[in-house]
């Protein structure tokens, strides 16, 4: 009978709290591919970037968790403390600040809150002229809301910028883009200004404030490092090593 009652109670227990927050092997390999092997000497930027992959880990998680609801608000809740770790801990001008910029965008934009992650992704734009993993996410929000036109012109504008991307060609072309494909051009810096990136304004103006997830960030344990192995699925293209 005990035993029968455990079995009930772990059942009626959320996938959260049962989950481990260990990374999977597959997550290391992640982690290592897109964030650790990238880093270069520890200092007093990357020594926070542990979040950043944790951030990543769980965001996968969500896009896998969207058919329960509950369970993809609270990955997309743990994800988005610890990118807003990130980008709290770390000087204004750290190159790698832009990617965590285009993942929380595109974590708020799976929550649901649309001028939030669009004010993210031009805030990704500030760090790197161009940035082609911004206006895919921009184009992918673009199609997702409805305004197809939109999201043909983000995809256009990030190709002339990049004009060997191939995420943003096959988006392009499934957009109703006509081939030959837009010519490139040079990105034009904008003027430096006195403030941080972050605090400069966005073309698109933040949602209303919305109250905090009450979500404890929690660190991953260091890692070893590993040699990359595939990742992404059909059902997550959004990653940046992912297959095109």
């Amino acid at each position: 009978m005990k035993y029968l009652i455990g079995v009930l109670l772990l059942l009626a227990m959320p996938v959260w709290a049962v989950e481990s927050f260990a990374p999977t092997p597959a997550e290391v390999a992640m982690c290592q591919a897109r964030v650790y092997s990238r880093l270069g000497e520890r200092n007093e930027n990357t020594m926070h970037m542990h979040h950043y992959c944790s951030g990543l880990r769980y965001l996968d998680r969500a896009y896998s968790a969207m058919q329960n609801k509950r369970d993809m608000q609270y990955k997309l809740g743990v994800a988005i403390n610890n990118f807003d770790y990130v980008l709290e801990h770390t000087a204004a001008d750290y190159v790698m600040r832009g990617e965590v910029h285009v993942a929380k965008g595109r974590a708020l934009n799976l929550a649901g809150r649309k001028s939030a992650a669009v004010a993210e992704f031009n805030k990704a734009l500030r760090y790197e002229l161009g940035a082609p993993d911004a206006y895919q996410a921009m184009a992918d929000h673009y199609r997702e809301t409805g305004n197809k036109e939109k999201a043909l012109e983000m995809a256009t504008e990030g190709l002339r910028l990049n004009p060997d991307s191939r995420g943003l060609k096959r988006r392009y072309t499934e957009l109703g883009g006509k081939l030959p494909y837009p010519a490139a051009i040079e990105p034009v810096p904008v003027e430096t200004q006195a403030t941080s990136p972050d605090e400069t304004a966005v073309s698109t103006p933040a949602s209303p404030a919305e109250p905090a997830v009450d979500t404890p960030v929690a660190a991953t344990p260091a890692v070893e490092p590993v040699s990359p192995a595939p990742i992404g699925t059909p059902k997550n293209p959004y990653c940046r090593f992912c297959p095109d």
